[in-house]
């Protein structure tokens, strides 16, 4: 039931593989500042990305699979008399591990645990990149530019036909040099969500769920810069459509709570998101 309720998700346990694809619309709404102040986006300030994902999943044993997700994206900005721009291209490609520690339905009272591990690729274009090819706007701007590792651990209890799941994770990004030479590290991550989703009819699974995101201080030269630690929390809902036995229809909408104090020098968006995942048995 909540295999593909929300996002890339998992594979069902009679699949040996999955396919999707995933492209998303956000919208700009505005801004936390360095002091969790948020603002509202003026009428001379625009701010949109088209993001897009193929992933698959493949079931190496019974109760391990390994994934990888391969991002686009496309950015618009228009900031006051800087004027406006466009840009893109390959994100940071993601490929891991899951394994099902504890199956779903395994025991009655006890939730099912899934572990997973994963590497993110500097695949994307990262911010100072983007500056030295007269970028401006950083439109062009698509990852990070560092390798990360990460991890996390989900927990879900199902009673048909509901479930709830707590995700968790951490990212750990790995020092890198910058266009100008300067040893630069992104903070650790940490995430959380709480999803709760029941079937609202046969095969079609209605999911609601919050999430919050913390990342620490960047860190040049060993030197923690201030004011560089970034927050973000959000709500959304989803709905998936199993309308074939191997095809599942996803659609969703997620906003960020853009309200002072429950974001951190960030951006918040409004993100609409359709998807299609293929599951073969």
């Amino acid at each position: 039931m909540s295999a593909s309720a929300v996002g890339v998700g998992r594979l069902l346990s009679w699949e040996r593989f999955a396919v999707g694809f995933r492209t998303a619309f956000a919208a700009g709404i505005g801004r936390w500042d360095s002091s969790a102040h948020f603002a509202r986006y003026g009428d001379n300030y625009a701010e949109h990305a088209w993001r897009s994902e193929f992933w698959s999943m493949v079931a190496i044993s019974e109760r391990a699979s390994a994934y990888l997700r391969l991002p686009w994206a496309l950015n618009y900005k228009q900031v006051g008399n800087l004027g406006d721009g466009a840009g893109g291209g390959l994100g940071d490609i993601q490929a891991g591990l899951r394994y099902e520690a504890v199956e779903i339905g395994e025991f009655q009272w006890f939730p099912a645990i899934a572990l997973t591990l994963g590497v993110s690729f500097p695949s994307g274009r990262a911010t100072d990149q983007a500056q030295a090819h007269a970028d401006a706007l950083g439109t062009s701007v698509t990852g990070r530019g560092a390798w990360a590792i990460n991890a996390g651990v989900s927990l879900e209890k199902t009673k048909i036909p509901w479930f709830v799941r707590v995700d968790l994770g951490i990212g750990v990004p790995l020092p890198r040099d910058t266009v100008s030479g300067q040893t630069l590290r992104f903070g650790p991550q940490l995430q959380t969500a709480l999803t709760v989703g029941r079937e609202v009819l046969p095969r079609v699974v209605v999911s609601v769920y919050g999430r919050l995101q913390w990342e620490s201080a960047i860190l040049v030269a060993g030197v923690a810069i201030d004011n560089s630690s970034r927050a973000d929390s959000g709500v959304g809902a989803a709905c998936s459509w199993r309308f074939d036995s191997h095809w599942t229809a996803q659609l969703a909408i997620d906003s960020s709570l853009a309200f002072d104090g429950l974001g951190d020098n960030q951006p918040a968006q409004l993100t609409s998101t359709i998807g299609l995942r293929y599951g073969y048995f």
